[in-house]
């Protein structure tokens, strides 16, 4: 007879079911040849023949995850497994799952188009109770609308107004529709006078119709805003720099964190300017659109923008990086802890090959305006020539001394690890306070088989380990032969000195996993950040 689960254990796992992330693209290890019968030195031929090396190529889809997700409900922005599928199984767990708010009130709504999600829709509503709701509406790629059918827009019309009945319980407020176009005084009659006591997120991006004179797209946004008196959080789109009016109603002085989705700001930019007026933000991330915008670096260093209580900056530009280059030499940010940095050093024109705005040198300028002392640097730069002498010269800026976490997503080689342990033991080691380092491609010299991940950990370590804090290490490696040597050294230090404190985690990066990882980073809050309009 098998014993029964208890009930609270058994929520505890449905919680866990429904509301942790998921990748379809995780597959398990492949394995590869066994690290008992591989030799130091030349493998044997029937080893090479099955080890891979990375190459280069690496795509994106800005579809993520969407394009993975088929029309309808789910409680997570990536996990297609719901509270229906648990009260599915018996009646025991449907009487759980029906019973218990916490499974329901996280609702994402993908292709809200289709009328059959509406009933859907109440259902997830009905069985949350009274709890706060986060709402997300999004479509997925295989959405299309017909010119001249309003079935689509009707609908998606129709969910917001069953959620408009629950504004009161509303945390977190997001639409996000693309392709379809939604009439805009319907959108108004369902969302005008509506009170959210609660909401603490808004997103909201959509293409209109209007009549002549009727209302705008501002005009359903604007009350949303100035009537949340507990907003915190805007996630905005690429006309923000153009809407002064929306602006104007926004609390800056109240909110903690703002994403920025492919926005291009204009030469005298009313959102910067508007950054101004921020007392308590703490995390700000944009993206940049492929059209570059006309912002300009400030007249003088004091001109620079000033926000204080700034602790984490997260920048994704387009190729060549002069809109990030000019966003940075616009900031003053002495709080600032956090960076993560995806740019590109190079870029193509007219089939030639130029030096753009260097980022680098801005950053640099940044770092010493700022007297800013970051504890986590995470950097990518889809130009890998030359990137590892670029690294190194910005991670010797004074600004990464008490640098914490480092995590590199582009190539890597030997140099960078020579580096990272310090040379050798007479010399004083770098970044003291490190405790966490992730390369995602490393490359070592084919030519000669050796272990420098291991060799590094070695020197950061010293004796006795009292100047050395590294807790873990997650190394990608480009080539599985070299994963196999790292993996036999580290297993050699181990035995001979134990497990050192460190964390380990060696993995093969295919151009597959390199993807896979990529689509995840560029997934944030809920939307992608490589997702322009029209895509």
């Amino acid at each position: 007879m098998i014993p029964s689960i208890p009930s609270e254990l058994l929520l505890t796992i449905f919680d866990l079911a429904v509301h942790t992330p998921f990748d379809p693209e995780v597959q398990p290890l492949e394995s590869i040849s066994s690290l008992d019968d591989l030799i130091i030195g030349e493998p044997p031929s029937s080893t090479m023949a099955s080890i891979g090396t990375t190459t280069v190529g690496i795509h994106t889809d800005a579809n993520y995850p969407e394009c993975h997700l088929e029309s309808g409900i789910i409680a997570h922005e990536t996990n297609p497994f719901t509270p229906l599928d648990i009260s599915h199984v018996c009646k025991d767990w449907r009487k759980i799952a029906f019973s218990a708010p916490e499974l329901w009130s996280s609702i994402y709504v993908a292709d809200g188009h289709l009328s059959s999600t509406v009933h859907l829709l109440r259902l997830w509503l009905e069985n949350s109770g009274s709890r706060p709701l986060d709402l997300v509406f999004r479509e997925t790629p295989g959405a299309r609308y017909r010119y001249g059918d309003n079935s689509g827009s009707d609908a998606t019309v129709e969910m917001l107004k069953v959620t408009a009945a629950h504004s009161r319980r509303w945390r977190s407020f997001k639409v996000r529709l693309r392709r379809g176009r939604l009439w805009m005084n319907k959108v108004m009659e369902e969302l005008g006078g509506i009170e959210t006591p609660l909401l603490e997120t808004l997103a909201f991006s959509f293409h209109t119709i209007s009549y002549h004179n009727g209302p705008q797209f501002h005009d359903a946004w604007i009350p949303l805003i100035t009537g949340s008196p507990q907003l915190q959080e805007l996630q905005m789109w690429s006309s923000i720099d153009r809407s002064k009016d929306v602006l104007l109603a926004v609390p800056f002085h109240r909110l903690t964190t703002i994403t920025l989705y492919m926005v291009s700001f204009h030469r005298d930019s009313l959102f910067l300017n508007s950054l101004r007026r921020c007392e308590v933000l703490e995390t700000l991330t944009i993206s940049f659109d492929r059209n570059w915008g006309v912002l300009q670096p400030p007249s003088s260093s004091d001109a620079a923008i000033s926000v204080p209580s700034l602790r984490h900056l997260n920048l994704l530009g387009p190729l060549g990086g002069n809109p990030m280059c000019n966003l940075l030499q616009n900031l003053h940010l002495p709080s600032l802890i956090s960076l993560w940095l995806h740019t590109r050093y190079w870029d193509l024109q007219n089939g030639e090959r130029y030096l753009c705005t260097d980022v680098y040198m801005a950053l640099e300028d940044l770092f010493t305006r700022s007297q800013c002392h970051l504890h986590s640097f995470k950097i990518r730069d889809e130009e890998e020539v030359g990137f590892e002498g670029r690294l190194l010269s910005i991670l010797n800026h004074p600004g990464l001394r008490d640098l914490r976490e480092l995590r590199v997503g582009s190539k890597v080689g030997e140099r960078a690890l020579e580096w990272l342990g310090g040379g050798d033991r007479t010399s004083t080691l770098p970044f003291q306070d490190l405790k966490h380092i992730h390369l995602e491609a490393f490359a070592a010299d084919s030519k000669i088989l050796s272990a420098p991940v291991v060799t590094m950990i070695g020197l950061r370590i010293r004796g006795t380990g009292l100047v050395a804090k590294l807790e873990s290490l997650t190394v990608g490696f480009l080539s599985e032969t070299q994963l196999i040597y790292e993996t036999r050294a580290w297993n050699g230090l181990v035995a001979e000195r134990g497990r050192l404190g460190v964390d380990t985690a060696f993995y093969f990066a295919s151009n597959a996993e390199r993807v896979r990882r990529l689509n995840s980073e560029f997934l944030y809050r809920d939307f992608s950040l490589i997702q322009g309009l029209l895509t």
